[in-house]
């Protein structure tokens, strides 16, 4: 069996495929433990390839009764633009906030008790070559499997029903929900760094030292308004820890002032929120790797950051 040490992330063993890491709780393997969402998440955030071309709701597995932050993936299967996504929400899951989807509207259905029953995305578009990444929370209920029915409208009128069984065409996303044999306060600390290591992974392959140096010499580079969003969105919606988040949200300040400078083509405007983006990730990986550090009892962690 091939293992492989980073010494950020923890042990990779090629043979199992997963990821172990040294915190003040033992050794936390992640498909026992809520950084399920980190399995998911981050290979959504990286861009991972899709190994077929349905909505899904990511992680597929995830711990009952406790709160998770999901990640719905849309992927265009025609030759024309999606225009509208709504999801409903199964019995089983309280869906308590959304993050942030830039060039969409949010509208959100409830029944008689106030619970949100459904969401729906519309206004904005996702070409044929392109994925829509919407994320939103809830806490899980105590047990079993939530079917979440997606509704996908193009342009021309269409509509996909992602309603079926798993073994039919159009399946519905399902999430399984675990039974954890933690602690409320393990349970806890693992969901932390679940969320931080998944939105570190984004925000470092993120590109910010290459846009800082393209805007400054001038040039705003296309499609850069598109990852400064989605990093933005990402910032915004993590539950940092305190050690982390006074940094996490100047940077997130910082992604919205440079979104709109770029927005607004001005690349002599969005000149100071780059440098700013740029320095305040790398400030903020750096502190992220020194708390993860913390977290496993290591304080001689190595927390360089790469460009």
């Amino acid at each position: 069996m091939v293992q492989e040490s980073h010494p950020r992330h923890g042990r990779w063993d090629a043979g199992t495929g997963e990821v172990r890491m040294r915190t003040r709780l033992g050794t936390i393997d992640r498909a026992k433990l809520a950084i399920t969402t980190v399995a998911a998440t981050v290979g959504m955030l990286i861009g991972v390839q899709i190994s077929s071309a349905h909505v899904t709701v990511v992680p597929n597995q995830s711990p009952a009764n406790a709160y998770e932050l999901y990640t719905v993936r849309v992927p265009t299967e025609k030759p024309i633009p999606t225009i509208k996504v709504k999801l409903a929400f199964p019995e089983g899951v309280d869906v308590s906030r959304f993050a942030p989807a830039p060039g969409w509207k949010r509208e959100v259905e409830k029944d008689a008790t106030g619970r949100i029953t459904s969401v729906t995305w519309s206004g904005g578009s996702i070409a044929s070559d392109e994925l829509g990444v919407f994320m939103f929370q809830g806490r899980n209920g105590k047990g079993g499997a939530l079917t979440f029915k997606a509704y996908q409208t193009y342009s021309d009128g269409s509509v996909v029903e992602w309603a079926n069984a798993p073994a039919d065409a159009n399946p519905a996303p399902v999430v399984t929900l675990t039974e954890v044999p933690m602690a409320a306060a393990e349970l806890t600390d693992a969901a932390a760094i679940g969320q931080v290591v998944a939105a570190i992974a984004f925000l470092d392959g993120a590109g910010f030292h290459a846009l800082d140096t393209a805007i400054a010499g001038g040039e705003i580079p296309s499609g850069s308004i598109g990852k400064v969003n989605q990093a933005a969105a990402i910032t915004g919606a993590v539950k940092w820890p305190s050690a982390l988040r006074e940094d996490a949200h100047a940077l997130a300040g910082n992604l919205k002032t440079l979104s709109a400078a770029i927005a607004a083509g001005n690349a002599s405007a969005a000149a100071d929120p780059a440098k700013a983006v740029h320095d305040g990730a790398h400030d903020l990986s750096k502190k992220v790797y020194a708390w993860l550090g913390e977290m496993g009892g290591d304080h001689g962690a190595d927390a360089s950051h790469s460009h």
